[in-house]
C-alpha cells in the first residue's frame, strides 16, 4: 500500500510541473492596452473548470473503485 501512495504522489508532482513552470504573461503597456475599462470587471460566477478536468475525473474513478472494492471485502469477510 505504501508503494501505491508513493507512486500517486510522484504522479501528482510530475503532472503539475507544467503549471508551475509556465511563464506569466507580461503586464499590459500603453501599446497593447485596450481602450475599454472592461478589464477591471471580474468574471461571472460559474466559470467552467477546464484546466484540471481529466485529473478530477481520474480521481473520482479511483475513489469510486476504492469504495466499491472495500465494500466487497467487508461483505465477503462477514
Amino acid at each position: 500500500m505504501k508503494i501505491i501512495r508513493i507512486l500517486l504522489a510522484l504522479f501528482l508532482l510530475v503532472s503539475n510541473v507544467s503549471g508551475v513552470m509556465a511563464n506569466t504573461p507580461p503586464p499590459p503597456t500603453a501599446k497593447n492596452a485596450s481602450a475599454t475599462a472592461d478589464d477591471d470587471v471580474p468574471p461571472p460566477p460559474g466559470v467552467p473548470i477546464n484546466n484540471q478536468l481529466p485529473y478530477l475525473i481520474g480521481a473520482g474513478l479511483i475513489l469510486g473503485m476504492t469504495i466499491i472494492y472495500r465494500n466487497k471485502i467487508k461483505k465477503a469477510s462477514i
